[in-house]
């Protein structure tokens, strides 16, 4: 993994690794590698893909050059709660991304989430209009892009190490990520407001080589699912408890977190249509089609 000890992706990675010791009697270990030791995120995907690495843990946006379906989770505000998103990732709707998954070298051991992302900016905004000309960075995704844009903001694209100084030499006027990168990287030192925009959310994978566990004996098989399964709802768990704690360091810091009216977080949905546009342009109805239906079938 590229991100540091102190993020969900590594607390479900730890707790797997240490569940899979004590289930197996110490015949299998799990070696971690956080903070990029074994490459960048492309760099490690690939070396997943590959066979080099076994096991990798991201987030659905880094796989979308490797497994384009994944661009689904780039539809903002698809989903109105956490909980529905987890249910979403718990249910039936995972078999038909395993399918695209395993066509492109993985198999997914599970979801986790940090939440959802959030907008944080020196600006204050409470209507869609105070987003207007606001310079947010966003991530090299172009469906990022084209939402921010949409909303009006001037979408920036940059690399995540240059955001803290972006934003203290105000080049920049925000950025979004969730509440865990967010206090990760200090951004609430530099910031004077987070807006809870709750615009996407913040899926984490947690993948597999798929050549390595179809070659697993069926009860060792068996015992990753189970420990993954685990380790993916104590992943979630871990979130519910640092969301909370990381707002509340925030508003320590002195920044004022802005709830957004029912009506204006309507009026975002409206405006990321062209996000939605897009991404069935690319992949085609049916996925998207399909990924609806599993949201309906949760609310």
């Amino acid at each position: 993994m590229t991100v540091a000890e102190t993020t969900i992706n590594y607390m479900m990675v730890e707790k797997f690794a240490q569940l899979l010791d004590e289930k197996s009697g110490g015949k299998i270990t799990v070696d971690i590698y956080p903070g990029g030791q074994l490459g960048n995120t492309t760099e490690f995907t690939e070396a997943v893909i590959g066979g080099s690495i076994d096991i990798g843990t991201g987030m659905t946006t880094d796989l979308v050059d490797f497994i384009p379906a994944y661009a689904i989770f780039d539809m903002p505000n698809l989903f109105d709660t956490v909980e529905q998103m987890r249910a979403v990732l718990n249910g039936d709707f995972v078999d038909v991304l395993n399918e695209y998954n395993n066509q492109g070298g993985i198999q997914m051991l599970g979801y986790s989430d940090a939440g959802f992302r959030q907008l944080t900016s020196n600006k204050p905004v409470h209507a869609l209009s105070d987003l207007s000309g606001q310079k947010i960075r966003v991530m090299t995704n172009q469906y990022h892009i084209a939402y921010w844009n949409a909303l009006g903001a001037a979408a920036t694209p940059m690399q995540f190490t240059e955001v803290f100084m972006g934003l203290q030499q105000g080049t920049i006027d925000g950025e979004e990520n969730p509440y865990m990168n967010i206090i990760g990287n200090n951004f609430q030192e530099v910031q004077k407001y987070v807006i809870e925009t709750n615009h996407v959310g913040h899926i984490i994978t947690f993948f597999m080589n798929n050549d390595l566990y179809q070659s697993l004996p069926e009860n060792v098989r068996a015992l990753v699912d189970e420990c993954a399964a685990e380790a993916v709802s104590y992943g979630n768990s871990q979130a519910d408890e640092s969301i909370a704690a990381y707002k509340k360091q925030c508003e320590d810091a002195g920044c004022e977190i802005i709830v957004l009216d029912d009506a204006v977080l309507g009026e975002l949905k409206d405006k990321a249509v062209v996000v939605y546009d897009m991404v069935r342009e690319n992949l085609g109805d049916e996925l998207v089609d399909q990924l609806m239906s599993a949201i309906d079938a949760v609310k």
